[in-house]
């Protein structure tokens, strides 16, 4: 049928694509209309704000409030630089981060400050761990993280 005409248009004939971006979308498969309508994504990250971390699955991706409260740093410099915090119940995570610039997560997480942290969740051994969170930010700014 003639409705159906659209979908089956050059990727270029949509309007705001071009010439330079028609290139990489055929690259990708996506040459007509229709490949666009169809191209679904294959996963997507669900950020669970929780309240403690007794309530978070390892493996997720979380956001929670949390308070630094103490740094620990070995003296291998090929060793992370580790930030220990607790929930507002007292339930404890390491912050980790890796690379030799302590003084960037000392900045980012000063101590007795709270934070809204988020990031993938993970156990190592009985501790649970978060390596480079995606968040962390002054707990106003908390609703600003895309869901």
């Amino acid at each position: 049928p003639d409705i159906l005409n659209p979908l089956f248009a050059e990727i270029s004939a949509l309007k705001g694509i071009g010439p330079a971006l028609a290139r990489p979308l055929e690259r990708l498969g996506l040459a007509r209309a229709v490949d666009v309508a169809f191209h679904l994504p294959v996963n997507y990250v669900d950020r669970k704000l929780i309240d403690e971390l007794d309530m978070a699955d390892a493996g997720k991706v979380i956001g929670i409030m949390l308070t630094p409260v103490d740094y620990r740093a070995s003296g291998n410099a090929r060793a992370p630089f580790r930030v220990q915090a607790v929930d507002a119940h007292g339930n404890a995570v390491s912050l980790v981060y890796f690379g030799r610039n302590s003084a960037w997560p000392r900045k980012l997480l000063p101590l007795n400050e709270a934070k809204f942290v988020s990031g993938k969740l993970e156990a190592y051994g009985d501790n649970l761990q978060m390596v480079h969170p995606d968040y962390v930010l002054p707990p106003e700014e908390a609703d600003t993280v895309p869901a």
